[in-house]
């Protein structure tokens, strides 16, 4: 059997900088479509964003801690990435697509850092990283579905509903924990934080992405008590071929009750 052999794409190159090419299965998987147009060409493809990008530089002799790391973006204006790190590479596409969104959460750490006391990290913080790793949007104009979300209907909302999911909501990875996940180890209980977002189509992304950088520096988006949803991706209709059989959604282990339902059951 004779099997193509491709180059992987990758980030246009950075002076001094190492990127890491993306695997395959990744580069070809549905999640990584907003992303897939900068990995050839970022920014040619996305020339009005490329400005707000910080420069990517390679990483000092002496290893930063996480607040130095954020202090670094908002200070000098610089993502330190690891060569040929895909983590690190991942966090630099994410960046490109949704730069506003990153600095905002980038200058909270700081912020937030600068006023924590000596024995507590702010609940915040937390929330931000969180969603920085492993987040994930849900756009939508509708209100049915994100209320079945809610209640953990699993089946209603990826089955009954199913060609209203697709037809009507867009699932974008924020999260560039979860893109690494996918990229290598893309297990079937790989689950993300959620946030549906009411989205107008007619916006493009670098509006969405202003609008709720600014609802995250005023403290109503990924604000410390806000409830955010488990996404687990293999439900995400056409992400996963495994999920055409709606057989798929009876695995409780992956698509989970509610807590408070839990405990009833168990009791």
């Amino acid at each position: 059997m004779v099997v193509a052999v491709t180059a992987e794409p990758r980030l246009p190159a950075v002076a001094g900088v190492a990127l890491a090419a993306i695997p395959p299965a990744l580069a070809e998987h549905p999640a990584f479509a907003p992303y897939a147009p900068l990995s050839a060409d970022g920014a040619a493809a996305d020339a009005g964003m490329a400005s707000l990008m910080p420069r990517l530089v390679a990483p000092p002799t002496r290893a930063l801690g996480a607040l130095e790391f954020e202090r670094r973006l908002v200070d000098a204006n610089e993502l330190i990435v690891r060569p040929n790190d895909l983590h690190d590479t991942l966090n630099a596409l994410v960046w490109r697509r949704f730069p506003r969104m990153k600095r905002a959460i980038s200058e909270l750490h700081v912020a937030l850092g600068a006023a924590a006391t000596a024995n507590a990290r702010p609940r915040r913080r937390d929330v931000l990283t969180l969603f920085d790793e492993a987040g994930a949007l849900l756009l939508s104009e509708r209100t049915d579905l994100p209320a079945l979300h809610a209640a953990h209907a699993w089946r209603a909302l990826f089955v009954d509903r199913r060609a209203a999911f697709a037809r009507d909501v867009r699932v974008i990875l924020f999260g560039h924990g979860a893109l690494e996940q996918l990229a290598g180890n893309a297990h079937r209980g790989l689950t993300v934080k959620a946030l549906w977002v009411a989205y107008p189509g007619t916006i493009g992304l670098p509006a969405l992405d202003a609008a709720l950088a600014a609802q995250i520096t005023a403290g109503t988006l990924l604000a410390a008590d806000e409830p955010r949803l488990p996404l687990p991706l293999l439900g995400v209709p056409g992400w996963f071929a495994e999920n055409e059989d709606p057989r798929c959604y009876d695995d409780a282990s992956v698509f989970r009750p509610r807590r408070t339902e839990r405990g009833a059951a168990s009791s």
